[in-house]
């Protein structure tokens, strides 16, 4: 059982888990700017991007450690080691938003609590949330899954398998992707699913475009920018057509048993289940 009291007295070792801005550095919280300055070590994702921060914020002289996604699992034991030795407060920081979301940080907390280090976490900034609420999608119910697989056939895959999620969908994207992203999204889901793409969140450009996959696909400009790509939750009477019961058909057909993946398909996408499986076994007979 883990219970973690970090405010329960004043005594060193803790980590502080900081957000930081993600485009507009006054959205840095004077708490967090205050607990920066006065903390013994920083870690972060990135030693300059942290520097410049920090140069930013007039906090100067403090010790600063890399811990990034290839070395995070390494270099947490021995930062842990340290500051628990020594007695240490510890900052982390990834280069944006919240550590842990997407970004490096879950590993060293983990690594905290398997040595009785306090931890306690800086609110803040955060892509995911702030796209959400501005979307104009429903918020009352969301699942976040981050950036979406980069090879075509398994973003088709990934994103078929949420094609009948009620709640609403969020991922990151890249500018280079985000097209190809939106027309899979159109064949999976349906043209008329809502969508949202909110990019450059408090920067100068920050824009959100909110419409159909079907307008989205059609957009001429370039989409530039951090982006968040956001999709409606379907309906409950939503109907799923041939083409979509197949891409999940054929994802499911060579792991589970033909009964019961017709029966999950089936409550899924509000088709007959004889319907689903018949198709399934067209499927399989075109496989031989």
């Amino acid at each position: 059982m883990i219970r973690n009291k970090p405010y329960s007295d004043d005594t060193k070792p803790i980590i502080y888990l900081v957000a930081t801005p993600i485009g507009n550095i006054e959205d840095i919280t004077l708490r967090a700017i205050r607990i920066l300055k006065e903390t013994d070590i920083i870690c972060c994702e990135d030693t300059r991007n942290t520097s410049l921060l920090l140069k930013r914020l007039n906090i100067e002289n403090k010790k600063i450690y890399s811990l990034y996604a290839q070395n995070e699992k390494e270099n947490s034991k021995e930062i842990i080691r340290k500051i628990k030795e020594e007695k240490l407060s510890l900052c982390y920081l990834s280069d944006a938003g919240m550590p842990g979301i997407s970004d490096p940080g879950s590993i060293l907390v983990k690594e905290a609590y398997s040595n009785d280090v306090k931890v306690s976490v800086l609110p803040g900034p955060s892509a995911v949330i702030s796209s959400l609420v501005i979307s104009s999608l429903d918020t009352s119910d969301f699942s976040f899954y981050g950036f979406l697989p980069t090879k075509e056939n398994a973003k088709r895959n990934f994103l078929s398998s949420l094609a009948y999620r009620k709640e609403t969908l969020i991922f990151y994207e890249s500018p280079n992707r985000i097209k190809e992203t939106i027309n899979i999204a159109k064949d999976v889901f349906s043209p008329e699913r809502k969508a949202c793409i909110v990019r450059e969140i408090s920067k100068i450009h920050e824009e959100v475009i909110s419409s159909t996959l079907e307008e989205l696909s059609s957009l001429k400009e370039e989409i530039k920018g951090e982006i968040v790509f956001l999709i409606e939750g379907t309906k409950e009477k939503e109907v799923m057509s041939d083409k979509q019961v197949i891409l999940l058909l054929k994802e499911g057909i060579k792991e589970e048993k033909l009964s019961s993946l017709t029966k999950r398909i089936s409550q899924i996408s509000n088709r007959d289940r004889k319907e689903i499986y018949n198709l399934a076994l067209k499927l399989k007979g075109e496989d031989r």
